[in-house]
């Protein structure tokens, strides 16, 4: 893609045609390696690329893509674009943003693996699974992905941005067992290979499946529920829908107008930092061009504010926040967080298990939680604590209302862990109904 022919096409034709254009333009490449039972399943090079166009004329937006870059192809995506524009209703406080000063950052110039770095690599996964315990007798899936390309933004208000991406991923689903089998699983994605280690992933995958060997219901009771990072990280994930301003502003928050108030318990402090050290969402600006910065949401319980892309920030008269995200060139922008985070607290996993607790190791149904209540069913497995000994548990199920569920937190640990561009240290909630046989 010639990205400075592609600006030089477009801008000719908005001349003529409408108040403003933008560009979003991505390409990518990289490798997927996957391992089936040790045996080799996918080895698949990959490359991706990819233009959308955003009009403003009369008051509204129009939105096209392509995966076509010559200028006929150009100019009917905007064409296509400009359509759109026409059965869209009108909005007075429509615009783009223009150019401002953004932070300098450094990105992580990390060459992609060479294919045999990349075999060795899951080779290590799996080396580490099978010795943590002799009880591991499948490693049922390790895969590796390598991802490295750059984000283009211009725009006829005089913005002009680039910046270069890469993402390293790593994959084990692990079966342990001797009359019976059981499953576990662990997943991470950092900027480059240097920031994880096969044999952290695999000996965490191998930890969760042995220890839900044996696994039995028990009775219904409440008990205080532990919450490991992997399972912290999708309720902080419903928390964070409600944190974004477009909820907000269509009364599907139940945050709304709370701004200033105690919402949670004092130990909860959520950050999102579009400029941290290491993280996947880290660049100097967001997907329309509006600088990232490091916003506290959540200072100690209390609500400070939202995340806003231009739109919605514009309509809620505080501006945008920096948190204009795209699915894939083939969206419009919308709000969406950075790197999000639950700040640690100084509680080590280990002080959270003492006394009676369970601690949930799988979540079945979270998909089910409602995002606008906040209120989830889900069926829960893990181990159940008690006078210093652990007791494997599956087939049991956790209700209750996320909300709450962060304003009776006891503990919050110091083992921040980071999945994709959401992180959480574990949490200890106080007493919960646990359902079972």
């Amino acid at each position: 893609m010639n990205f400075d022919l592609a600006c030089e096409v477009l801008w000719s034709w908005a001349r003529n045609h409408v108040e403003a254009l933008e560009i979003f333009a991505f390409e990518k490449g990289g490798l997927k390696v996957e391992k089936k039972d040790g045996q080799l399943e996918t080895y698949q090079p990959f490359r991706e690329e990819g233009l959308a166009v955003r009009v403003l004329t009369n008051q509204t937006f129009g939105f096209s893509y392509t995966t076509e870059f010559s200028p006929e192809a150009l100019v009917e995506t905007a064409e296509r674009a400009l359509e759109m524009a026409g059965v869209v209703e009108p909005e007075p406080t429509l615009s783009l943003p223009g150019q401002t000063e953004w932070p300098v950052l450094v990105p992580a110039e990390t060459p992609l693996l060479s294919p045999e770095e990349a075999l060795a690599r899951l080779g290590r996964l799996e080396e580490a699974a099978f010795s943590f315990d002799s009880r591991v007798k499948r490693i049922q899936e390790a895969s590796l992905q390598e991802v490295q390309g750059s984000f283009f933004l211009a725009s006829t208000n005089g913005l002009k941005l680039s910046w270069p991406f890469r993402s390293h991923t790593l994959i084990a689903v692990v079966v342990a067992g001797e009359q019976e089998a059981q499953m576990g699983w662990e997943w991470r994605r950092a900027v480059s290979p240097e920031l994880l280690e096969p044999e952290t992933i695999g000996r965490e995958a191998a930890r969760r499946a042995v220890a839900r060997l044996g696994a039995k219901t028990i009775s219904s009771r409440r008990l205080k529920i532990l919450l490991p990072p992997h399972v912290a990280v999708d309720f902080l994930e419903l928390v964070s829908e409600a944190l974004c301003g477009d909820r907000v502003l269509k009364g599907k928050s139940p945050l709304a107008g709370r701004v200033g108030e105690e919402v949670f318990s004092s130990l909860v402090t959520i950050r999102d930092h579009g400029l941290l050290q290491d993280g996947l969402e880290t660049r100097p600006f967001d997907d329309e061009g509006v600088p990232q910065r490091d916003k506290t949401l959540v200072r100690e319980g209390r609500l400070e504010g939202f995340l806003f892309d231009h739109y919605w920030g514009n309509k809620s008269g505080q501006g945008s926040t920096g948190n204009a995200r795209r699915l894939s060139f083939k969206s419009p922008p919308g709000v969406s967080p950075t790197n999000l985070f639950l700040v640690p607290g100084d509680t080590s996993p280990e002080e959270m298990r003492e006394g009676e607790v369970f601690e949930v190791l799988e979540v079945l149904g979270m998909h089910t939680a409602n995002p606008v209540s906040g209120d989830f069913s889900v069926g829960v497995a893990g181990l159940h604590h008690r006078a210093g000994e652990s007791r494997p548990v599956a087939g049991m199920a956790l209700a209750g209302n996320v909300f709450e569920l962060f304003r009776r937190l006891e503990a919050v640990g110091e083992d921040l862990t980071f999945y994709g561009g959401l992180g959480s240290p574990s949490l200890l909630v106080g007493e919960m109904d646990l359902s079972g046989g």
